[in-house]
């Protein structure tokens, strides 16, 4: 399960990408220089105040509780691309992964031994 989950962020990733060219740059200001401004800012706010670090922190959780429940629960990842476009990468990530093996173009079932 500890492979699963960064394998599959990257996967996702890769398919935002192959739709989107600017989606590696905001990944990377995102998570390199948003995310840590914002918890250097919530750091500050605590060194500050105590109940308002809280308060921020609070507040911070909670929009990114509401992002993730749109995003997952509401279908706001479907808004982004569809579910159809994401089922006809998969099934041309498929195709090329078999190709690059040298399983062919489709695979065949293994013959069962007879006795």
């Amino acid at each position: 399960i500890m492979r699963r989950v960064p394998l599959g962020a990257a996967r996702l990733l890769g398919l935002y990408a192959s739709y989107f060219r600017l989606v590696p740059l905001i990944y990377i200001i995102i998570a390199f220089v948003i995310f840590p401004g914002i918890f250097l800012g919530i750091s500050a706010v605590f060194d500050a105040s105590i109940a308002g670090g809280v308060v921020v922190l609070l507040v911070v959780l909670a929009l990114l509780g509401v992002f993730e429940f749109w995003w997952i629960r509401r279908g706001g990842c479907y808004k982004v691309l569809s579910e159809e476009a994401r089922q006809e990468s998969l099934r041309a990530l498929e195709q090329a992964d078999r190709e690059l093996r040298g399983d062919g173009p489709a695979l065949e079932a293994p013959e069962e031994a007879s006795a």
